[in-house]
């Protein structure tokens, strides 16, 4: 051996290039093994392979969607079904689950011992159940317990509640609450801009101006007059009872419901212990100069405390985040109709096409998880502490 080859052979970012080929190549190798492993048993079994299922017609009637669809639809367009449905029921449970899990976590800092005990009982009560557990408790203990049509909880002869789910006003006509979402952007808009500014005045003149409040009144104020006038000015169609059901108006099935409180009322235990574990990272000292300041316990939480316990919290929300996205796929168990339900058992029945199947829904999880922690990882770098 040369010296020049000897150099280059001991030299250790080639070795590091070398081992690094040699493990991606046979990843690769095991990856195509078993694929065509797969393609010639499917050969021999005469199974059809490919995508072109994706564009046959569907025949599958979904009860609950967010989406134009029908059973003449292509079977692309049920699994567009399941994915809105799955984003729908994972957005709305990180919402109400940060804000469930935020004041369960101050709560288990209280200095009042009820608060505090009651906190502290649900947070070990979740932690030691599994969520399936959950998923049912709210299904058949709370929603199916509910009386039967007949029987309906009433609101105004407009809201009706019963075992087959909640029943309300629908438009007759378009999409007329597009307007609401235009307004809550500007909303936002105009809450940023305030933000600047109130920042730039308390700079300047120390005064602080009451931010929260002000942006509470447009981000919430300035949707909710918008969804005022829009529901003025739309007919709508108001469920009546015919025979043994309800008729007309919109239907949040029970199925979503329950779905969606296990979701929310599981991962809030595990938000407030990240929250406590966040707030309590923070040095007694930055609360005692708050205290010196002349700030109430208030002001010191959410202008002291909290943006610094930000730093240490978003890392584990992120986890718990990406959790309760997965765990969405437990709505199989009660038949709502998510991907892994409509799709993976659905279409997967009709088809066949089990390996294309599995490949998109893992692909679709793939890439919304991908979302998430780049959503995360963005929001972490965004309020990470900037030194030299």
């Amino acid at each position: 051996m040369t010296a020049a080859l000897r150099r280059w052979f001991y030299d250790a970012r080639v070795r590091a290039w070398i081992s690094q080929a040699a493990v991606a190549g046979a990843m690769f190798g095991t990856i195509w093994y078993f694929v065509a492993n797969a393609s010639e048993n499917m050969v021999k079994a005469g199974i059809a392979s490919g995508f072109d299922f994706l564009w046959r017609t569907s025949g599958i009637d979904v009860p609950f969607k967010i989406v134009d669809y029908t059973p003449q639809n292509n079977i692309v367009d049920l699994l567009w079904v399941g994915v809105a449905n799955t984003l729908l029921v994972s957005l709305l449970g990180m919402a109400l689950a940060t804000i469930l899990g935020f004041l369960i976590g101050i709560a288990r800092l209280s200095k009042n011992f009820l608060l505090r005990g009651l906190a502290t009982g649900f947070v070990e009560f979740v932690r030691n159940i599994p969520l399936l557990l959950f998923v049912f408790f709210w299904y058949f203990g709370v929603i199916r317990a509910l009386p039967p049509p007949r029987d309906s909880f009433g609101a105004f002869d407009t809201f009706f509640l019963n075992n087959r789910g909640l029943y309300v006003p629908a438009p007759t006509e378009g999409h007329p609450f597009a307007a609401v979402s235009v307004a809550f952007a500007i909303g936002v808009a105009l809450f940023l801009v305030l933000r600047a500014w109130a920042v730039k005045r308390q700079a300047a003149t120390g005064k602080i101006f009451p931010i929260w409040a002000a942006g509470t009144a447009l981000i919430v104020g300035v949707p909710l007059a918008a969804a005022i006038v829009v529901a003025l000015t739309t007919s709508w169609s108001v469920p009546v009872r015919g025979g043994f059901n309800f008729r007309g108006g919109f239907v949040l099935v029970p199925e979503f419901v329950a779905l969606l409180a296990a979701l929310v009322t599981y991962t809030a235990g595990f938000v407030a212990e990240v929250v406590r574990g966040g707030i309590l990272a923070v040095g007694k000292g930055q609360k005692e100069a708050a205290a010196s300041l002349g700030l109430t316990p208030g002001q010191t939480l959410r202008l002291i405390v909290v943006p610094q316990a930000l730093r240490v919290m978003v890392p584990p929300m992120t986890s718990q985040y990406l959790n309760l996205l997965k765990n969405s796929s437990f709505g199989a168990a009660i038949a709502y109709p998510e991907i892994v339900s409509v799709f993976m058992g659905s279409a997967l029945n009709a088809t066949g096409q089990a390996i294309e199947i599995i490949a998109i829904t893992l692909a679709i999880y793939l890439v919304a998880g991908l979302a998430v922690s780049m959503f995360m990882n963005w929001y972490n770098a965004r309020i990470a502490l900037v030194t030299r």
